[in-house]
């Protein structure tokens, strides 16, 4: 919900609106009505500051948080298609020092949030060309955080403190778990959710994620990630898989299946912003 007030500025009227936007200034009217029916306009200059407050306490402003069914789709249809679209060629706008499984989440999350115009779309087939765009906002446009996307401390948003280091451009898998995603129940999962797994005698990388594609090709549920990084010395880069979820649930190495009886099966979660 949005919040005004007003007061005298040196050219006139001055309006502070807080609300869930994109901060900037902009020339309005003031019309006001008085008990007589008589109408008096007035050049106001309108400030528009984005709403900082954390009313769920998740750690993100509600500023942040796409609050519309539209924008949810909008931004799960991109996320999703841009996830599988780095398989079997990573996008070369994805930098390779970033391809790893947490660098796939974050990849597809930053490009679902930008406008995707022609400049965007040059050099670029993708199966969604006509998905609408998230219209709240476009990165690196973000309310409040800007291109620091993702939470790298546990606990509320601080609107006192500095953004940083509660907030990065980048997180490992363990932080976009623990703090830019919440757990939903399995039955429950949609496209664009996300799988973790935790596989701790894994050196360095004892967390990792894959993304939920749902059915996109009439082929029954899929799901994509990166594999990582070898870190054995002479190891592979790692590459991108997409296979099907039923697959994954008889995968010969029983720590991959995500079943609730798997102890290395963290769960399903959900990108806070979309909760």
């Amino acid at each position: 919900m949005a919040r005004a007030s007003c007061g005298a500025g040196a050219h006139g009227p001055v309006c502070t609106v807080v609300a869930g936007t994109t901060p900037g200034e902009m020339r309005g009217t003031l019309r006001v009505e008085d008990a007589l029916g008589l109408v008096t306009e007035t050049p106001v200059e309108l400030r528009l500051r984005a709403d900082d407050s954390d009313t769920d306490r998740d750690g993100f402003p509600d500023a942040v948080e796409l609050d519309s069914e539209d924008d949810r789709q909008a931004f799960r249809r991109w996320f999703v298609t841009l996830a599988a679209a780095q398989y079997p060629k990573p996008d070369p706008h994805w930098p390779e020092v970033h391809q790893d499984c947490a660098g796939l989440l974050r990849f597809a999350y930053k490009e679902a949030l930008k406008a995707h115009g022609a400049g965007w779309r040059k050099g670029r087939e993708l199966h969604t060309a006509s998905a609408p765009d998230v219209r709240k906002y476009h990165y690196p446009a973000v309310p409040v955080l800007g291109d620091k996307l993702f939470r790298v401390a546990p606990g509320a948003y601080d609107a006192k403190g500095p953004l940083e280091p509660a907030f990065s451009a980048s997180a490992s898998a363990r932080w976009l778990l623990s703090a830019n995603a919440v757990r939903i129940p399995s039955g429950r999962a949609l496209p664009g959710d996300l799988l973790f797994f935790e596989d701790p005698e894994a050196r360095g990388m004892s967390y990792h994620s894959m993304v939920y594609l749902g059915d996109l090709d009439g082929l029954g549920p899929e799901v994509v990630y990166h594999t990582g990084p070898d870190s054995r010395p002479g190891g592979s880069k790692g590459i991108v898989k997409r296979v099907l979820f039923n697959d994954l649930l008889s995968h010969p190495d029983e720590k991959w299946r995500p079943r609730d009886d798997n102890p290395h099966f963290v769960g399903f979660y959900r990108w806070k912003i979309l909760d």
